[in-house]
């Protein structure tokens, strides 16, 4: 996987392997590499709304040890500002498919510590 941090922000954003310099750090100066690397931003949005729409993740999962050179609070907080910027900070999650809760699931929901005293 690629090495800098806003290598790491083009994937998660297009699922796409890249090399992308971090720059000053700002979520602009992101976006101007990123639109260099021939993903513009109305581009990242129509992306970000197809995985939706097919009920992909997006931002794309990272694979593992990814963030080993960033702490995962100062990562979510980059991801964060470039999603402002482009309009896509709104949390998406496609609906459930439950309706009922399984037999150990209405167990667990009808159990009451003893300390409670009896029910009804």
């Amino acid at each position: 996987m690629v090495a800098t941090v806003c290598s790491l922000l083009g994937y998660a954003l297009t699922g796409e392997e890249m090399s992308l310099p971090d720059g000053d750090g700002s979520a602009n100066s992101f976006l101007a590499g990123l639109e260099e690397a021939g993903w513009p931003p109305a581009r990242v949005r129509a992306h970000a709304k197809a995985a939706w729409d097919n009920e992909q993740p997006w931002p794309h999962p990272l694979p593992e040890h990814s963030l080993d050179r960033i702490g995962a609070a100062q990562w979510y907080a980059k991801l964060a500002a470039v999603r402002v910027v482009l309009g896509l900070d709104a949390v998406r999650m496609p609906p459930s498919r439950r309706t009922t809760l399984s037999a150990e699931e209405k167990r667990l929901v009808a159990e009451v510590p003893p300390h409670h005293g009896p029910v009804g």
